[in-house]
């Protein structure tokens, strides 16, 4: 009975949460079965519902994103902004090639945001690291991209 409570508690919060259709792609529980001599073999029985609903969870995810953490490192508006923003950025990937960066508008400024910290202690450790480059920079909640 409780095995029952705690699965369909888990089904209605996919069912809420998630819209449109589940991926295509090998699912997670797919991953988890393959047999890779290294973890061991799992067998997992359950409902194709179950695995429909937790699929399509993930599928949203990797829509919207997860929540996070950047890093802001230019703010500004004006003529120029738009200009000045992308140099900032091209200035930042010349620097730290393997971390994303993303320019926004968000009226009425340009942004510069990098990283894609799950975690604001991640955030606050690159932020050390940049700091004598961009001694204005701080760190702000954002949806990130969904690691590959």
């Amino acid at each position: 009975m409780n095995c029952y409570l705690i699965t369909l508690t888990v089904a209605t919060f996919f069912l809420l949460t998630g819209s449109g259709a589940a991926q295509s792609s090998p699912d997670i529980f797919s991953r988890i079965e393959s047999d890779n001599p290294s973890h061991g073999n799992v067998s997992i029985s359950q409902d194709s519902k179950i695995t429909e609903l937790v699929n399509l969870h993930l599928a949203q995810q990797k829509k919207t994103g997860l929540r996070g953490y950047r890093i802001l490192i230019y703010m500004g508006s004006g003529q120029e902004a738009n200009k000045d923003a992308d140099a900032e950025r091209a200035k930042f990937i010349s620097k730290y090639e393997d971390v994303k960066s993303y320019k926004k508008w968000e009226y009425p400024f340009f942004k510069v945001y990098v990283g894609d910290f799950r975690t604001k202690s991640e955030a606050l450790k690159f932020s050390k690291l940049i700091e004598n480059d961009y001694p204005n920079s701080f760190i702000r909640e954002d949806y990130i991209s969904f690691p590959q």
